[in-house]
């Protein structure tokens, strides 16, 4: 008899995603799978800049969380308690990793991590460009995107249902981003514990592995 675990992940795997996006809550939803991967595609140099300072990444963050809520009704709007940026070494890429207010269902993200493969060119060239709020306030659909590189890749670590292989936490899946194409890459640690963030660096550091011919460590983590 199969059980509940394999029923469920079955569950996740024949259910579109679009289905599991209706379970999460719209406003930390929009957020994360919407304006805030568009903004650091579109945007990357402006807001590679503007992440890395940590006052203009606190007024940053908490203005798009506000613009994904504008045109909700108070009632769905979810307090940005708990949201915060810290910067890390994983593979040896600059990554951003944002720490979101507590999911309370499938579909929405404990952590998202926007991974660098090269930022060298973004640093150079992060001057040229205005602050990305000024895109989401007025969007110019036919302004060419400011990446003069790779753009960022966008991971997140995903509330799911299920259970966990350990009796603290609850389940977790390991989810990007690319362009309009989302994908799972494979179950991640269970959120809820203090090892839960170094744990889902460790996992995009086994996933990404080392950038060419270099000899970086996998993961150093940078207080931020």
């Amino acid at each position: 008899m199969p059980t509940l675990g394999t029923v469920l992940s079955c569950y996740l795997l024949i259910t579109p995603y679009y289905l599991l996006l209706e379970m999460a809550r719209p406003h930390p939803s929009h957020f994360v799978h919407t304006l805030l991967p568009q903004l650091v595609w579109r945007r990357s140099a402006a807001v590679r800049r503007e992440l890395a300072d940590p006052l203009l990444a606190r007024e940053l963050l908490l203005y798009v969380w506000d613009k994904a809520a504008e045109s909700l009704p108070p009632r769905e709007r979810v307090a940005p308690r708990g949201l915060h940026l810290s910067w890390h070494q994983v593979a040896g890429r600059s990554t951003a990793l944002v720490q979101l207010p507590t999911p309370q269902a499938t579909g929405e993200a404990h952590l998202v991590a926007i991974v660098y493969e090269d930022d060298t060119d973004l640093l150079q060239a992060e001057q040229q460009y205005p602050s990305p709020i000024e895109d989401l306030e007025e969007p110019d659909d036919d302004a060419e995107d400011d990446q003069p590189g790779d753009q960022p890749r966008y991971f997140m670590l995903e509330a799911t249902l299920g259970r966990t292989p350990d009796e603290a936490g609850t389940p977790t899946v390991l989810g990007e981003w690319r362009g309009d194409h989302h994908r799972h890459h494979a179950p991640g640690p269970p959120a809820g514990r203090p090892d839960t963030t170094g744990r889902f660096l460790q996992a995009l550091a086994n996933l990404l592995g080392p950038l060419p011919d270099t000899t970086v460590p996998f993961m150093r983590i940078v207080r931020g």
